[in-house]
């Protein structure tokens, strides 16, 4: 493993400085399987993100400007996700109702703290 692979920049640390947008997420998920034995990271590592961030940009990409701000807020995840979630579903497209299904479990096992 190459020590300055891990010296580069994850996802989320260029989000997070507008130097990637959302949609470019694809781009280091599949960097990342490319990789081989080369990387030796988790996906989460390799993107920045921790478990309840990941869980929830894999249930939509559309959730990543929430989970930044999150972080820069400094704040439980949770409390972000859930107005994007009630957004979402005042929206009432049928085409959110898995995505609607999936968050509504996650925000049940992530209780407000």
């Amino acid at each position: 493993m190459s020590e300055v692979q891990n010296e580069l920049p994850t996802f989320m640390t260029l989000y997070d400085q507008g130097a990637v947008t959302a949609e470019q997420i694809d781009d280091f998920v599949e960097a990342w399987h490319e990789s081989g034995d080369d990387e030796q990271r988790s996906l989460v590592e390799y993107l920045g993100m921790t478990e309840a961030e990941y869980d929830v940009e894999f249930i939509t990409p559309r959730a990543l400007p929430a989970i930044l701000a999150a972080r820069r807020a400094n704040r439980p995840l949770r409390e972000f996700v859930l107005p994007f979630f009630e957004k979402l579903r005042a929206a009432g497209d049928p085409r959110d109702k898995p995505v609607l299904h999936t968050l509504g479990f996650w925000l049940q096992r992530h209780p407000p703290e």
